[in-house]
């Protein structure tokens, strides 16, 4: 166990991770603000507003109401769509391309900054809404799923650091270890994820930190075949 290691990646993601955080809470916290702002400017313009002269108002009949469903006599009548932002294509910012990238399982796990997380992830756990823009409320949630997912990039990359599936790289061939390859990706990632007008350029470097992590996941699964392949034919030339 390599525990001076697991450290070491453990403090090095959340270095990278945390200011990618608090850029998307300040987002989250402009966003409310605004939609305040916005309230109290119409409060205000509808309270100065002069009071209108009395007038005579000669009621009309009533239109019927309109349908909401159509039917075999009224085939164009009214229907009623509800909007339900969950099926929607969601364009992420580079920050959280980022995050994505170089904490894949941690942030599959918490559904960090998903706009309808699953009943089963940190964020349907803690009860995070689709609600834009944010309340306090739902800010005050999604500061709680961001303590959580901080947490669980910690321990993600503290038990892979100390159990690395390569041991003991050279450094001429440090590609060969996903962590440390990972890592190597993250780092200039996170530096121009904090750049505005070059940011976009984060995006080229999660990349192929995503694609390590496939690898990472697929390498045990090609190990577990090749030792069970190497298994079968022992016994085959064992049994010949």
């Amino acid at each position: 166990m390599n525990w001076r290691r697991g450290l070491l990646l453990a403090g090095i993601h959340l270095a990278v991770a945390a200011p990618m955080i608090l850029l998307m809470e300040v987002r989250d916290e402009r966003a409310m603000a605004d939609a305040e702002e916005g309230i109290m400017e119409r409060a205000v313009e509808a309270a100065i507003q002069p009071p209108e002269a009395p007038r005579l108002v000669i009621p009309a009949p009533s239109p019927a109401p309109p349908e909401t469903q159509a039917s075999p006599e009224n085939p164009e009548a009214e229907q009623t769509v509800s909007f339900i932002p969950c099926g929607m294509w969601v364009h992420y910012p580079p920050q959280v391309v980022v995050v994505q990238g170089a904490d894949l399982p941690a942030y599959l796990l918490s559904e960090w900054n998903e706009i309808c997380p699953p009943a089963w992830s940190l964020a349907g756990r803690l009860g995070k809404t689709s609600q834009w823009p944010p309340t306090s409320t739902s800010m005050a949630t999604q500061r709680r799923i961001d303590a959580g997912f901080a947490l669980m990039i910690a321990m993600q990359w503290f038990l892979l650091g100390a159990f690395p599936l390569v041991r003991n790289p050279s450094w001429r061939r440090w590609w060969g270890e996903p962590g440390t390859f990972i890592t190597v990706c993250a780092v200039p990632a996170c530096l121009l994820a904090l750049i505005p007008g070059v940011d976009v350029l984060a995006r080229l470097f999660a990349l192929p930190a995503t694609l390590a992590w496939f690898w990472w996941c697929g390498l045990p699964v090609w190990m577990l075949i090749c030792g069970a392949w190497r298994t079968v034919v022992r016994k085959q030339t064992a049994t010949a």
